[in-house]
């Protein structure tokens, strides 16, 4: 990992753009944002930019203010720094046409199946989170960590572990959480706005979603599904299904949860999520995706029950292969 590099790079330029990957999740805005803010209030001249408006869950997030769509940005930059991204196609064609447009194209990221596409990678697949390796990049290069600052990291580091729930929460991720803490992030808000801010229809996206639940014949393989029927009937949009992954984990005797999600006719995005076992990562390269060891994600092509098939099939297959994978 070229932190000490990032560190130089940070140090002795002054035009910098920010990117992440599209649909960004806390993680991506987070890290965004942070990195953004703490490069404004060094002196720098920095565009935050992302192809679509932040979502209105993460509005909260200081420094919203501060993104700028693709069209917003013209010319050539010094620096180029892309978060929370495992390959340039993910930031999106608008976007990457903009961080493509620099001297120095940085990649930030924690992802295992990062594919190492900058002039200098920044790149840690132990860290919990985006937000953690910028929280240390920021402490190397002498950066105050402002409340606000704080306060987007903290979001990046709570929303990828599953509010320090998950397999990925190290001793250092909450060390890090603790320090930013300690930097004035706001713990109160960021639980409030995060998880007591669901709307109605959210809930009954999610009482649909649990009528779909289902288990393979063994117990081990849980999924859920939610189709384009559901989701007009229900009143939502997909963004309310953040998180709804989670239940299929969290019965008895499942090592897989798996959500399908219909985004459009003949498109359905898999979410994966494992307990001890199986690397999902592996599971959702299988499909052209990938993520972490315990969570991942890809998009298949076809009819929602045909996928469904072949992924319940495929998982069947990875997991009864996997070393250690549960006896029964």
């Amino acid at each position: 990992m070229d932190i000490e590099e990032a560190v130089k790079i940070i140090q002795g330029n002054n035009d910098f753009v920010l990117t992440t990957h599209l649909n960004p999740d806390g993680d991506a805005l987070g890290s965004l944002m942070g990195l953004g803010l703490a490069l404004l209030k060094s002196g720098k001249k920095v565009s935050m930019v992302l192809p679509y408006p932040v979502l209105a869950s993460y509005q909260f997030l200081p420094g919203c203010q501060h993104v700028l769509q693709p069209s917003d940005v013209l010319g050539r930059f010094d620096v180029g720094i892309i978060l929370d991204c495992t390959e340039m196609a993910r930031a999106g064609e608008k976007a990457q046409d903009v961080i493509e447009n620099t001297r120095c194209l940085v990649n930030v990221d924690h992802h295992i199946s990062n594919q190492y596409f900058g002039d200098l990678n920044v790149v840690d697949p132990q860290a919990a989170a985006t937000g953690e390796i910028v929280c240390s990049l920021l402490v190397r290069a002498g950066i105050t960590i402002t409340p606000d600052i704080a306060t987007n990291l903290y979001v990046a580091l709570v929303t990828d572990t599953g509010s320090f729930q998950h397999q990925n929460t190290t001793a250092k991720c909450l060390r890090t959480a603790a320090y930013l803490l300690d930097c004035g992030a706001k713990h109160n808000l960021i639980h409030q706005c995060l998880y007591e801010q669901k709307s109605l229809d959210s809930l009954r996206l999610l009482s649909r979603c649990l009528e779909s639940l289902a288990l393979n014949k063994s117990g081990a393989i849980a999924w859920m599904t939610i189709s384009q029927d559901v989701l007009l009937d229900s009143g939502a949009v997909f963004d309310d299904s953040d998180g709804m992954i989670d239940y299929t984990k969290s019965l008895k005797g499942v090592e897989v949860g798996i959500l399908f999600k219909e985004v459009s006719p003949g498109e359905i995005k898999v979410s994966f999520r494992s307990k001890n076992y199986l690397d999902v990562n592996q599971l959702a390269a299988c499909f052209g995706g990938g993520g972490h060891e315990r969570a991942a994600g890809c998009t298949v092509q076809g009819r929602i029950k045909n996928v469904e098939a072949l992924v319940i099939e495929k998982t069947e297959e990875l997991l009864a292969a996997s070393c250690g994978g549960p006896k029964r």
